[in-house]
């Protein structure tokens, strides 16, 4: 499917890390700029960039500084937290036929956004997942049985995701220009992205997940430790 739209979600506070994530380098490059080169792999050439007032400056300065700057939009977020963040940049691309929604602190392999395109399914959503190796305080996705077809986003089960499950990585990919309105203004009036996608597979919706090789969360340092050994210094992707 061909995709030339991404919203990058850039708008988090890097509280734990106690860095500016979105400005943190990887292999020379920052985790905003590593996100806009993997999803050009898949022929991606629009981006709205949701900031926040405590970075909007920095994030358009990384921007700037990235080839065809042209085709980048950087957006303040308009409300509270990451769902309103995800809001925020799905408002701009109701008319478009497919794109991608990105939370940048999700490290992948530089194929991800490409392999997702070329087999993704319109309409509905595409998640990319990873076999959990340690229990994760995020989110996980169940299936209907036997299948990998999605039923539900199931988002900070109160003991964490165990190993062996699949976590919801926030690089998705939404196909349809009706079922991107749709995500778009339910996440607006639920305040809840994953709630959104709830509601809509619930309603019949098509959802997948799509396994990655690798993939790291960086939330703080023990996961930003847990990324470096992932991605390693001869790997052009990896932690600087």
């Amino acid at each position: 499917m061909s995709t030339r739209t991404a919203v990058l979600l850039a708008a988090g506070r890097g509280t734990r890390l106690g860095r500016d994530k979105p400005s943190l380098l990887f292999g020379g490059e920052t985790l905003l700029a590593r996100h806009i080169r993997q999803a050009r792999r898949a022929g991606v050439t629009e981006f709205v960039v949701v900031a926040g007032q405590h970075n909007e400056d920095r994030v358009r300065e990384i921007a700037a500084t990235v080839p065809d700057p042209e085709q980048i939009e950087v957006v303040l977020q308009e409300g509270p937290d990451a769902h309103a963040a995800a809001a925020t940049g799905l408002e701009r691309i109701t008319d478009r036929e497919a794109a991608f929604l990105c939370g940048i602190t999700d490290l992948v392999p530089d194929d991800t956004y490409a392999t997702m395109a070329a087999t993704a399914t319109a309409p509905g959503v595409t998640v990319a997942a990873f076999v959990l190796e340690h229990t994760f305080v995020g989110g996980m996705l169940d299936f209907h049985p036997g299948t990998l077809d999605l039923l539900r986003i199931v988002e900070r089960p109160p003991d964490g995701c165990p190993p062996g499950r699949l976590v919801n990585i926030w690089i998705h990919h939404l196909a349809g220009g009706a079922f991107i309105a749709q995500i778009a203004q339910a996440t607006r009036q639920l305040g809840d992205y994953e709630e959104a996608i709830n509601q809509a597979l619930a309603g019949g919706s098509h959802g997948m997940a799509h396994a990655v090789s690798n993939w790291e969360a960086v939330k703080d340092e023990t996961s930003l430790a847990r990324a470096r050994e992932r991605f390693h210094p001869q790997d052009p992707t990896a932690a600087a």
